[in-house]
């Protein structure tokens, strides 16, 4: 009886703590935001009654529901999508003539006239009859995704490859998408009969509606990069104006799609990344007060679980990190509060529950083939140490505009945390992105790193919406004590906004400089040769990919198959990446899945290399370990057949090393194979079809 008494007051003193603490502390103009998350999800209490209603909204606001915040979700993202591809049909049809500077100054004039209009939604939002209500909140998500969209279509304009066209990681992105265009199937980035391991959700995604289109993988590559970015974008939007007031989730949303530019190779470069990443700041505050939460109806967990799951499909190292994140908190809580401990683990079981079914989509199948085979080797992908990962990412130390807004938001976490929320959890995220970045340098002794570079867009973020909360905060305290100036400091919050806003587009222009560069210096892979446009910094495009075409179209002839029936063994990865080859050695150790064994088919070459004639060299292919290649692509060279291999060299610098080996040109007699000379290549098959 003492005890179910006392899981009552529990109950009635959360509901309390929630109403008191929700946001409705964000002002009163905006009506307290009657802790909306604690409307979702305060159902029975823990005795089995109705737990207490938290405090009613002031001002009518509603409270939000299941049906009400999906609805916001769908639409918002409806509008984000449709918004971003009206710009990106615009944006190629401008007369922009080349080489000239126009797409730079168009950008500034284009973001800065979307930052102004955000910034005069804020003083005005809540205002007006309900038609102008309606206006503005619908507006925020088309601006907040027109702001990433132009900051990406405009300078882009005159290429159709997206950021860093297609090199260095690019290659295997646009691959996996090759793969998944050419076929439903979920299926290895490169090697034939091997389960994935690399998370397919925005590759599947992209690959199914390049295909619906009749696209080629490479050519909706752009397009749906930069959609993802304006839907990251809304998803924000939307995640925020659950937990605070639309003004502030407007600024915080515009907050998060800046913090992509910061550094493009680690935020907006890698989009389907950036999906999970930007939404991990509002998720985890939501996380919280559910935790924290007396009584939940058992939707929310379950949503939140599918997050998790979605996450999970998406990008699963930052999932593994947030999932890490996450317990810590739960750890912190039982410390705090041990006799809730039942209720905590119930909670975490069933959002767990939910995030099951997408998890084992990946892993299962993966897990499964590797006992088959008796054991999966380590991955060599988290054994990487770029220069991003050499040291902790410290942005308040930075003398920038953002710099000062990090400096800001660190102040603001530390002194709000124990009274906010929101505050709390930004903080247990921002706690997580230091203690990652400490457990990678830490594994570097066990042979690995958790590759801790990649949660740094994660903890600006975090930083970025903890400033704007800051400034926020601030104007509040002078619209308490100086009420005749309310007006006047809500302008000026709006001009401060505008103006870092507009720092950080200009930042974001002169970080994109290099990225641009790339996807300028690229031709297409189509048979009339065609190249991007030339500009001012870029006025003679590349012509290796110029023989991409020819060599397709040699293989076929002699082979007479579809892409997805052969395996190539070559070191010119871009044929692979723009047609649905197999490969019979990844580019490199750092993306070949390790249940294909990449150093045993390394060893598997040099072995082909040891035969004594072209009898012994044809029966060496077909005793192999792996299937034979059907199609040899290699480079000519005074002695022979030239094919460069690669090998993981971790932690030594560079982490990938290269040698060349050579094949003799007696190895494959005119008799047993056909050899057509493409430019610098040659294209090998055997005659009668497969040849392993």
């Amino acid at each position: 009886m003492i005890a179910r008494h006392e899981r009552v007051r529990e109950a009635q003193e959360g509901a309390r703590v929630i109403a008191r603490q929700g946001w409705a502390e964000e002002g009163a103009e905006d009506g307290a935001l009657i802790a909306p998350v604690a409307a979702l999800i305060g159902g029975q209490g823990s005795a089995g009654r109705p737990a207490p209603s938290p405090a009613p909204p002031r001002m009518g606001r509603r409270r939000p529901t299941a049906g009400r915040f999906a609805v916001e979700l769908v639409l918002g993202a409806g509008i984000a999508i449709c918004v971003s591809l009206g710009i990106q049909y615009v944006v190629p049809r401008l007369p922009l003539p080349e080489p000239s500077l126009l797409p730079t100054i168009l950008t500034t004039l284009t973001t800065t006239a979307v930052v102004v209009l955000l910034a005069l939604s804020v003083p005005a939002a809540g205002r007006g009859g309900m038609a102008v209500r309606g206006l503005l909140h619908w507006s925020g998500y088309a601006l907040v995704s027109a702001l990433p969209t132009l900051l990406l279509a405009l300078p882009l304009h005159g290429t159709r490859w997206f950021l860093g066209g297609l090199a260095s990681d690019n290659q295997f992105r646009v691959e996996y998408l090759t793969r998944l265009t050419d076929s439903p199937a979920l299926a290895d980035i490169a090697y034939r009969d091997v389960p994935p391991l690399y998370p397919p959700g925005w590759f599947w995604t992209g690959g199914r509606i390049a295909a619906l289109l009749g696209w080629d993988a490479w050519a909706a590559f752009k397009p749906l990069c930069i959609t993802s970015a304006a839907l990251a974008a809304a998803v924000t939007l939307a995640l925020w104006r659950l937990l605070v007031p639309p003004r502030i989730a407007v600024l915080l949303a515009t907050a998060t799609v800046m913090a992509a530019f910061v550094e493009p190779s680690l935020g907006v470069r890698e989009p389907y990344a950036w999906l999970v990443g930007s939404a991990l700041a509002p998720l985890t505050v939501v996380a919280l007060k559910l935790l924290r939460a007396p009584a939940v109806r058992p939707w929310p967990l379950l949503a939140f679980g599918v997050a998790v799951g979605a996450a999970v499909l998406t990008y699963t190292l930052l999932a593994a990190f947030w999932v890490f994140t996450l317990i810590a908190m739960v750890v912190a809580l039982l410390l705090h509060r041990p006799r809730r401990w039942r209720t905590l683990l119930a909670r975490v079981a069933l959002a767990g529950i939910a995030a099951a079914p997408s998890a084992a989509v990946i892993l299962l199948p993966y897990e499964l083939a590797g006992r088959a085979a008796g054991g999966s080797p380590d991955t060599t992908a988290l054994k990487f140490t770029p220069y991003q990962q050499l040291t902790y990412l410290l942005p308040m130390t930075e003398i920038t505009p953002g710099g000062l807004l990090c400096l800001a938001g660190t102040v603001w976490l530390v002194v709000r945390c124990r009274t906010r929320p929101v505050a709390a959890g930004l903080l247990a995220l921002v706690a997580g992105c230091y203690a990652w970045c400490v457990l990678s340098h830490l594994a570097i002794a066990l042979g690995t790193t958790l590759l801790s570079f990649r949660v740094h867009p994660v903890l600006l973020v975090a930083l970025h919406c903890a400033g704007v909360l800051a400034l926020w905060d601030l104007l509040r305290t002078v619209r308490r004590r100086h009420p005749a100036q309310a007006r006047t400091a809500t302008g000026a919050l709006a001009v401060v906004a505008a103006v870092f806003t507009v720092a950080a587009v200009q930042h974001a222009q002169s970080a994109l400089g290099r990225e641009v560069d790339l996807a300028y210096r690229q031709s297409y892979p189509l048979d009339d040769g065609t190249a991007p446009s030339r500009t001012a910094r870029v006025r003679h495009p590349g012509t290796e990919d110029l023989w991409i075409r020819p060599l397709v179209r040699a293989i076929a002839r002699g082979t007479g198959r579809q892409p997805h029936d052969l395996t190539v063994l070559t070191d010119h990865h871009r044929l692979l990446s723009v047609e649905p080859y197999w490969a019979y050695v990844a580019m490199t150790p750092g993306y070949s899945n390790p249940q294909a064994r990449h150093e045993k088919r390394n060893a598997e070459v040099r072995r082909w290399l040891a035969a004594r004639d072209a009898d012994d060299f044809a029966r060496r292919l077909h005793s192999g370990r792996f299937p034979a290649p059907d199609v040899f692509v290699l480079r000519q060279t005074d002695t022979g057949y030239g094919l460069y291999l690669f090998r993981h060299n971790f932690p030594r610098v560079p982490v990938t090393r290269s040698s060349e080996v050579v094949f003799p040109v007696d190895f494959f007699p005119p008799g047993r194979f056909l050899r057509q000379d493409v430019g610098p290549y040659t294209v090998i098959t055997r005659y009668g079809g497969r040849s392993g």
